[in-house]
């Protein structure tokens, strides 16, 4: 983290987020240089172990250096309310100890986790073919998914010498704090500790998040990057943290698209708004001047993805079944519209295994609080990213879904999931400052 954002030597402002993003950024990193390695380069899976060590040292040494040149970060934090702190840590330390539990009785976790991701990393671990875990013969366990979390996982399964199932939960655990933490970590940073504690109680309090943490599913891995991409480049344009964050931002969209496909959606819109969500001609050039250094990060990734896709990858089965209908008839079908519309509004009033739906809550909240001055596009800018991947999600049902009312029955809660995050963050942010919300001595 501090050697692409880099911090003077000593403990920084910033350096609570970037503790907290560290284990998650640091796996998506173990996964691609494990991919490039081992399936790439053709070697075993002891040289990609020696490989990412060898790239960790160098990113170790990079860092200590451009912190010789780095400016101080002011140390900013406010305390929050300490009743506050207390129900933020029993919900947080109860929704931990229930992910553990179900862990420890069902360690290879549900449906998805032990028929796709542990599946794929048991692969890419004991095949000496590089293009086994990508046979069309495989596709029900759908071999065009993205990489991060199997080759994350064959990657700590290369280090430990064996197949630890508990190395597989370890990643499940990591996304989950990694969820919680990034929201509160960005929202105490740029707006106050109540507005970040409040987040960290949506997240955590959400028994939903947790059940999928322990299924070992990618819609908390993919939901956790959608959040740290809108967080960091909040930081890169209203904190001043500059070309760094940006560049960690496009990264943390890039590995969302290396974690599942609908990642590929937010990466597009990312850019699109990122640029384009602005109020003023001098915002406009400041956000230009950030771009760069965002869709660089970005880029890097995406070549992962690409070689993946293009060498490895079979067809998604939402393109293929358009073989059979064409995608641009169903677009034009206002029937699969109504029918989608109503199937996600449905998942979005069941959402969250909360006694009121989460829309609601803070629906209510927002409404009572008050919107922020939009005088900049940063204001609703996580918000707008969130709402636009939802309307992309119902776009891919109406074009791409073969069946569609099974698939809004059994996947619309999940891409909810996926969301939930960054609508935590986008409408917590959103929210007019009151003496609750607003910072004490910083921007």
């Amino acid at each position: 983290m501090r050697a692409v954002w880099p911090a003077a030597r000593g403990w920084g402002g910033h350096d609570p987020l970037r503790l907290a993003m560290a284990p998650s950024m640091g796996l998506g990193l173990l996964s691609l240089v494990y991919f490039a390695v081992r399936t790439v380069g053709g070697a075993g899976g002891g040289m990609a172990v020696g490989a990412f060590a060898v790239v960790a040292l160098g990113l170790a040494g990079l860092a200590w250096w451009r912190a010789a040149g780095a400016a101080a970060e002011t140390r900013d934090w406010a305390k929050g309310p300490g009743w506050l702190w207390w129900i933020f840590g029993a919900v947080a330390g109860m929704a931990a100890l229930t992910l553990a539990l179900i862990l420890v009785a069902s360690p290879h976790g549900e449906w998805d986790a032990w028929s796709i991701w542990n599946l794929r990393a048991r692969f890419l671990f004991r095949a000496v073919e590089a293009t086994a875990p990508f046979d069309p013969l495989l596709n029900s366990s759908h071999p065009d998914y993205p990489l991060l979390v199997p080759a994350s996982v064959a990657g700590l399964w290369t280090w430990n010498g064996g197949e630890a199932q508990w190395l597989a939960a370890a990643v499940a655990v990591v996304f989950w704090a990694s969820a919680v933490l990034v929201p509160v970590l960005v929202l105490a940073r740029l707006r106050s500790t109540t507005l970040g504690l409040t987040a960290g109680l949506a997240l955590a309090g959400m028994p939903l998040l947790t059940r999928n943490a322990s299924a070992m599913y990618a819609d908390v891995v993919v939901g956790y990057f959608f959040a740290a991409a809108a967080g960091l480049g909040l930081l890169a344009v209203e904190k001043g943290a500059g070309r760094g964050a940006a560049a960690l931002a496009g990264a943390a969209a890039g590995l969302g698209a290396w974690s599942k496909n609908e990642g590929l959606l937010f990466c597009g819109i990312v850019v699109v708004t990122f640029v384009g969500v602005v109020r003023s001609r001098e915002e406009w050039r400041e956000r230009w001047q950030l771009a760069g250094a965002l869709v660089a990060g970005m880029l890097a990734v995406l070549a992962f993805v690409g070689h993946f896709k293009y060498h490895y990858a079979p067809a998604n089965d939402l393109v293929a079944v358009g073989k059979g209908v064409s995608m641009g008839a169903r677009l034009l079908d206002f029937s699969r519209y109504s029918a989608t519309f109503w199937g996600m509004a449905e998942g979005i009033f069941r959402f969250g295994d909360w006694m009121l739906p989460p829309v609601i809550v803070f629906g209510g909240w927002l409404a009572l609080q008050g919107i922020r001055k939009m005088d900049r596009g940063m204001v609703f800018w996580p918000f707008l990213v969130g709402s636009l991947q939802l309307f992309g999600y119902l776009l891919v049902y109406v074009a791409g879904s073969e069946r569609l009312e099974w698939q809004l029955e059994t996947s619309v809660e999940r891409l909810l999931l996926q969301i939930w995050p960054v609508a935590v963050l986008g409408v917590l942010y959103l929210g007019k400052d009151s003496a609750g919300t607003e910072r004490r001595g910083g921007p």
